[in-house]
């Protein structure tokens, strides 16, 4: 079942039923939330996902990193999509916003995270589903574009849900001293 987004401009998170999952769309941040994203990214990125860091990493590398995300969630410049399965989210990420005004029609989709234990049961699909539907209804967007690593395979799944490869940066991931993986640039209409 898809949920609906309701209207997030009030202090509180829109919480939205769909079966046991609830979508949040910019909740309030605390200490809590940071701490909660912040071991969430330490878990994906640990079970090898690509979300901007290289494993092994621990809480206080991640954690400077989640604070900054959330202070442009804070000030309304990006905006905080998650999936939450009762007390506990289980994936989430982030639209940043462009800094150049005529580049407003657009944001990119950042940090998609899913919780490794729940891999496999269709949460990616439903966080790009609240995503989109975010994009659409309240930031009135016409495109998402976002970057996957090589080698991972993340670029098909991008694929079933829409995005076309427009171009890659070569060996702009540095995985290690002899490993060198592509920036894939992927794109996607909504209009």
């Amino acid at each position: 079942m898809q949920a609906t987004v309701t209207d997030s401009s009030t202090p509180e998170a829109s919480p939205v039923s769909g079966g046991d999952i609830a979508v949040l769309v910019d909740p309030p941040v605390t200490a809590a939330l940071v701490d909660e994203l912040s071991h969430l990214w330490v878990r994906v990125t640990n079970a090898g996902g690509s979300v901007g860091f290289v494993p092994p990493v621990n809480i206080e590398e991640v954690r400077p990193h989640t604070v900054s995300i959330l202070a442009r969630v804070i000030d309304r410049t990006d905006t905080l999509v998650a999936l939450k399965e009762g007390a506990a989210i289980v994936a989430w990420c982030v639209l940043t916003s462009n800094d150049s005004p005529p580049r407003q029609g657009w944001r990119t989709i950042r940090h998609v995270q899913v919780d490794p234990a729940k891999q496999g049961g269709g949460l990616g699909g439903k966080l790009l589903a609240a995503v989109d539907q975010v994009a659409r209804e309240e930031l009135k967007l016409g495109a998402l574009t976002l970057k996957v690593r090589s080698g991972t395979g993340a670029d098909a799944f991008y694929r079933r849900h829409g995005f076309s490869e427009v171009g890659r940066l070569p060996r702009a991931v540095r995985m290690a001293d002899d490993d060198y993986r592509d920036d894939i640039i992927m794109w996607r209409e909504l209009s």
